[in-house]
């Protein structure tokens, strides 16, 4: 063995090997470094890891069987060992080992200092405020019945206890979907109040067996840990809606501090089999999965069989059969009308048979925006009692926000929208707005906070994935944001929000046919247009009706009508619906100049049949619009490219650069975004025309990202 270690040591296999694994992992390093930075797969990384260890043995049998010699390399045994070498080749080795380390000290280093850089750097949101001492999280009471089979009665318990605590004055209760987030988890009491910003914790269990239930519940301090109180409760389960006021009572004398007000009961009682039902429907809605939700409403129908008049399960009803729609924000396919037809009367039963069920209302408020025969105004109204009779209804407070922002009163909504994401951070509609709202202002250091914030709690969930993909949309990053909202649409193609920010990432990068294959309305059809396929396209534009969706609709009909030279239609399709240009302006009229996209290509199209009352009309208009978004502190690249195109129609060439130097400055992309005929006038121009290379440039590099070929490539053979 002596020997052939000497022999192992003189013919520098040992340092041939050092020196090998040295520079494998320097390269490792860098390689890694590129690749992230280029968003390439996880299974490159590993392709170079599987290549270096297999070049590994290589390395040991030729420094083994081969001597780098004055002559070039020699078999080892071919070599005259008095002429040899290696001791030579030995020091050089060493060298190389040794400024291999030193680069990979310095990488490291480096590595270091701009990763810690970069944490430093990155926004947090505003730390929580001081934990009130009069507040607590109920988390998901524990099934621990002999079957394991009443998960969503404990569920529901725990929900209904939530709210019967939600209602004590003075009271400050987390948010159901955050408490909920830690079932199953193993997590220390005290992290999960520091994490819900809570003083107290309440959770408990139930067990059921046949007609008997046991309830525990302990009411826990989140700062030490110490039990303040803890009851069993035995009961038939026709009692369980006192028990649930039993509990309530005990834990408001617990909490040893002047609770003004009395404790009412908001669900209506009624058999334990539609009471039943009616939890693990609820439970299912929550979950805001299609799938899950025609469950829920099956579940519903059969509950409603058992009691026609329970009025929390006709208001459940009422709001999967509008979440099951398939208007802008729901989860189903099936028309918004035919929806509101159904969940109206349902909703308004609820509200005649429970005055004082909040939820009925914030429901009723949520339905009149998708009902021609109810006004903004009076939604609002409706909504705002809700939340007189419940405060704490973050559904009913995260719908609100959604109607203020439709009346154009944006710091109202932003305001309820972080109240409702204080309150609980998890709940995934009030988060989602919250998020949209930083990018409208251009926030994105808030909004990457929010976003990471919720993940390090919950981790990769669809809502966060949404998240992360919408931001990336406006911030430029396509291929990243394709990656995140294909896996929200693979997981829920009809999650209608996420197929419209999915569609809008593909169209930055010319994925036209993804498009039409997706089938979101809004861009399908204009998608059709560019691929050539205009009767497909006008098959689906002509049963569109604009006022069902503000003005998108008309914004994309005269977009495409435009861009098709086919001006007098583009006129045409809004004068059908609206009677008169002034009627389309005063319907579509908000105080923050959102609803605006349809004046630039319908002010153009107007141009060019002649009619100069209507152009100016129109270009006053988008003036005015320009202006309230400003007011509004509305701050990105789709206000940028409508300050450039009211330019290219009554500005000069300097100002059409200006703004549109301001959306290339600020990561803008796409391969048709300077190409509308609005710009026609720019042909000639130098600058605008390398603007325009550099956002199509930038979009080959993201579909780069993605293994597509070049969008010019494609144009060419189209």
């Amino acid at each position: 063995m002596g020997q052939l270690f000497d022999e192992l040591k003189r013919r520098n296999v040992f340092r041939a090997t050092l020196a090998y694994l040295v520079a494998a992992w320097v390269v490792l390093q860098i390689s890694q470094l590129v690749l992230e930075a280029i968003e390439a797969p996880t299974w490159v990384i590993k392709v170079f890891l599987l290549l270096f260890a297999l070049g590994l043995p290589l390395t040991l049998l030729f420094s083994w069987a081969y001597e780098l010699t004055p002559d070039g390399i020699k078999r080892e045994q071919d070599v005259d060992h008095s002429r040899s070498v290696t001791h030579k080749t030995g020091r050089k080795l060493d060298q190389i080992t040794i400024a291999l380390v030193v680069v990979l000290l310095v990488f490291v280093v480096t590595d270091r200092m701009f990763f810690a850089t970069a944490l430093q750097s990155t926004p947090e949101i505003e730390p929580a405020p001081d934990v009130a001492e009069k507040s607590i999280a109920v988390l998901a009471f524990k099934d621990l019945s002999p079957e394991g089979d009443q998960e969503y009665f404990a569920d529901g318990l725990s929900e209904e206890l939530l709210n019967v605590l939600a209602r004590i004055p003075g009271l400050q209760v987390a948010g159901r979907t955050s408490s909920f987030a830690f079932k199953g988890q193993h997590r220390d009491l005290r992290e999960i109040g520091e994490i819900l910003n809570v003083s107290h914790i309440l959770e408990g269990s139930v067990r059921k067996a046949g007609n008997r239930i046991r309830i525990t519940a302990q009411l826990i301090n989140a700062a030490n840990g110490f039990h303040l109180y803890s009851e069993s409760y035995d009961r038939e389960l026709t009692d369980i809606f006192a028990v649930q006021d039993e509990i309530a009572a005990a834990i408001s004398a617990a909490l040893r501090t002047e609770l003004i007000g009395t404790i009412v009961q908001e669900t209506s009682q009624t058999s334990i089999e539609a009471y039943d039902l009616f939890l693990v429907a609820r439970q299912k809605i929550h979950s805001r999965d299609k799938r899950e939700m025609l469950d829920a409403s099956r579940l519903l129908d059969k509950a409603l069989d058992i009691d026609a008049e329970y009025a929390p399960a006709l208001a459940q009803k009422a709001l999967v059969t509008h979440l099951l729609s398939d208007g802008v924000g729901s989860y189903g396919d099936m028309p918004a009308a035919e929806a509101t037809a159904i969940s109206r009367p349902l909703v308004d039963k609820a509200i005649a048979l429970d005055e004082q069920l909040a939820e009925a209302h914030a429901i009723s408020g949520l339905i009149m925006g998708s009902d021609d025969s109810a006004t903004l105004e009076q939604a609002i109204v409706t909504l705002e009692y809700a939340l007189m009779l419940n405060p704490n209804l973050d559904n009913a407070r995260n719908w609100l926000g959604s109607a203020y922002g439709e009346a154009g009163r944006l710091d109202e909504a932003r305001t309820l929208y972080e109240a409702v994401v204080e309150h609980d951070p998890l709940f995934g509609p009030a988060f989602n707005n919250l998020n949209q709202e930083y990018m409208r202002t251009g926030d994105f250091d808030l909004a990457n906070a929010l976003i990471g914030r919720v993940e390090r709690i919950v981790g990769e969930t669809m809502d966060v994935q949404q998240a992360w993909g919408t931001v990336a949309v406006v911030q430029g990053e396509s291929a990243r944001a394709v990656r995140h909202l294909r896996r929200v649409y693979e997981d829920n193609p009809s999650r209608t929000i996420n197929l419209i920010w999915y569609s809008w990432s593909l169209w930055q990068i010319g994925e036209f046919e993804t498009i039409v294959a997706i089938g979101q309305p809004l861009f399908k059809f204009t998608a059709l247009g560019i691929l050539g396929r205009h009767d497909e396209a006008r098959a689906l534009l002509d049963p569109m009706s604009p006022v069902a969706v503000n003005a998108i609709i008309i914004s994309q009909a005269a977009n495409y009508y435009m861009n098709a030279g086919e001006y007098a239609d583009a006129v045409a399709y809004g004068e059908s619906h609206f009677g008169s240009l002034d009627s389309l302006l005063q319907h579509f009229a908000t105080p923050d100049g959102s609803n605006s996209g349809f004046m630039a290509p319908l002010a153009f199209s107007y141009l060019q049949l002649g009619r100069e009352q209507e152009f100016r009309q129109l270009t006053a208009a988008m003036a005015l619009a320009i202006e309230q978004q400003n007011a509004v502190g509305t701050n990105n690249f789709p206000l940028w490219l409508f300050e450039a195109e009211l330019a290219a129609m009554i500005g000069s060439d300097a100002e059409v650069l200006q703004h549109s130097q301001k959306i290339v400055a600020n990561n803008g992309i796409g391969v048709l975004l300077f190409d509308s005929p609005i710009f026609a006038r720019m042909k000639e121009n130098l600058k605008f025309q390398q603007l325009k290379a550099t956002v199509i440039r930038r979009a080959n590099a993201e579909r780069a990202k993605l293994g597509l070929e070049p969008y010019s490539a494609i144009v060419a053979t189209n």
